[in-house]
């Protein structure tokens, strides 16, 4: 039984402590935080679970592959529901937009938007399909840190010049709506999607719509007690196949020898032992630990992405627009739209009867946190769009803003969407994941990077090769 330390409980951690254990090594999971969920956190405020971290859940597949793994249904630990509608987007002049999943609800939303808007749905979604195709050849063949890499990705596979092209040619989310979209609305919702890589449309790779086409195609999801109560799933996941958990135990540093790490020194002085090391933390927190390394002078030139700053009340009476999640843009060029989730739409369950939780968010440079002027906007802003119950505040917060919520920012082109690796070459037993390394933030990535984290150190203390 080989020992193995995992650094960071949240989505990523989690995943890979569970996959790891499962196969039976001995797993110790430390996270700094007094609970699970990294990015995935809650508060209990006037009875209510308030998520303060992701909502939104478009590609369930490898949680079920997680759940398989350990031999659990997902559904017995956090079970899934579809949301339909999934989204609602309102745009400046009256205008709307809701994802439906029937086809002909969606017909018809469509049609509200004028004549050419089917059609241009109909080849946004023939272009998302080939991005969705790109995305799963790169998640088959893993990250990409050298040239072996590199010709490994653009070989075989079911992908064609086809699907490529449209990719190749215009390198940036914006040029490929701007060649292929007309519809103003469609295009403003497929450019916004470059947020959920804290990226603009113009600086996001054009295969960036594949966010876009798996909210339209495969829907919005969301786990019962929100995302927080998907990690705290995950954690019983983990725990059942066999890992331990040790909560409120950062780490402070790794013990390093012969080319390889030997232990994690927590900042009790403590040092746990470990024959692999899973660092499921920014990258750059992962390099802080191996300063004067190849790493870190790679987490040195990497630029940050954007941050969300949240506003979040539970509030007495049931919102005037009932929908769990809504997008509403402003008529100013260039404004960030207003994101308004209300979980208690859908689960009544995360606040006592007669109250609703009410969460706004907008993006923003890192090291600007929110403040109780902006919280009053946003106030001000959720009830201009008919969101705001008519009852008291019973509480209310801020969160957000100090740090990039989705990593660091990737290249524009195909090729530069990729992402660091999650191999450190110069230790072959330390490995990386979340959202900042291969394949990316977003909750259904994160889990992806903490899978493969799995496999690539099972692999290597099983004697295999990569």
């Amino acid at each position: 039984m080989s020992s193995v330390v995992v650094v960071g409980a949240g989505l990523a951690g989690l995943s890979a402590a569970a996959a790891l254990a499962v196969r039976g090594h001995a797993v110790t999971l430390v996270e700094a935080a007094e609970a699970v969920g990294g990015k995935a956190a809650h508060v209990v405020a006037a009875g209510a679970r308030v998520d303060l971290g992701p909502t939104l859940l478009t590609d369930p597949e490898p949680l079920w592959r997680l759940g398989e793994r350990v031999g659990l249904r997902l559904d017995d630990v956090a079970p899934l529901r579809r949301l339909d509608p999934g989204l609602l987007m309102t745009f400046p002049g009256g205008k709307r937009l809701t994802l439906c999943a029937e086809s002909g609800a969606m017909a018809e939303e469509l049609g509200r938007l004028g004549p050419r808007a089917a059609s241009d749905w109909a080849a946004f979604l023939d272009l998302g399909q080939r991005a969705e195709r790109l995305a799963r050849h790169f998640y088959a063949r893993g990250d990409v840190a050298g040239p072996a890499d590199l010709a490994g990705f653009v070989a075989g596979g079911e992908i064609g010049l086809g699907d490529l092209w449209p990719f190749l040619r215009r390198r940036s989310l914006a040029g490929l709506l701007r060649a292929h979209i007309r519809t103003p609305e469609v295009a403003r919702f497929c450019g916004h999607c470059a947020r959920f890589v804290g990226l603009g449309p113009d600086q996001a790779p054009a295969v960036t719509l594949v966010i876009p086409y798996l909210l339209a195609a495969s829907g919005v999801w969301y786990p019962a007690g929100g995302i927080s109560g998907l990690a705290e799933g995950m954690a019983r996941m983990a725990l059942k196949a066999g890992a331990s958990l040790r909560l409120e135990a950062p780490v402070a540093g790794l013990e390093v020898g012969g080319g390889r790490v030997r232990g994690v020194r927590t900042a009790a002085g403590d040092v746990l032992r470990a024959e692999a090391v899973v660092a499921a933390v920014d990258v750059a927190e992962a390099a802080r630990w191996l300063p004067w390394t190849p790493l870190a002078r790679r987490v040195a030139r990497l630029q940050p992405t954007l941050s969300a700053r949240i506003a979040w009340w539970v509030v007495e009476g049931a919102p005037a627009l009932p929908l769990h999640h809504a997008l509403h843009f402003g008529g100013a060029p260039g404004a960030e739209p207003l994101y308004v989730a209300a979980p208690t739409v859908t689960d009544g369950a995360i606040a006592p009867p007669g109250r609703s939780v009410l969460y706004a968010l907008t993006h923003g440079r890192p090291g600007d946190p929110p403040t109780a002027e902006f919280a009053d906007r946003m106030r001000e802003c959720v009830a201009g769009v008919g969101q705001w119950p008519a009852g008291r505040i019973l509480a209310s917060g801020i969160a957000g803003g100090t740090a990039p919520c989705y990593g660091y920012a990737v290249g524009g082109g195909l090729l530069g969407s990729f992402r660091p690796s999650q191999r450190v070459g110069h230790l072959p037993n330390f490995f990386l994941a979340g959202g900042s390394v291969f394949p990316g933030p977003g909750v259904a990535n994160v889990v992806r990077s903490g899978l493969r984290a799995a496999d690539l150190a099972s692999r290597h203390l099983e004697g295999g090769s990569r």
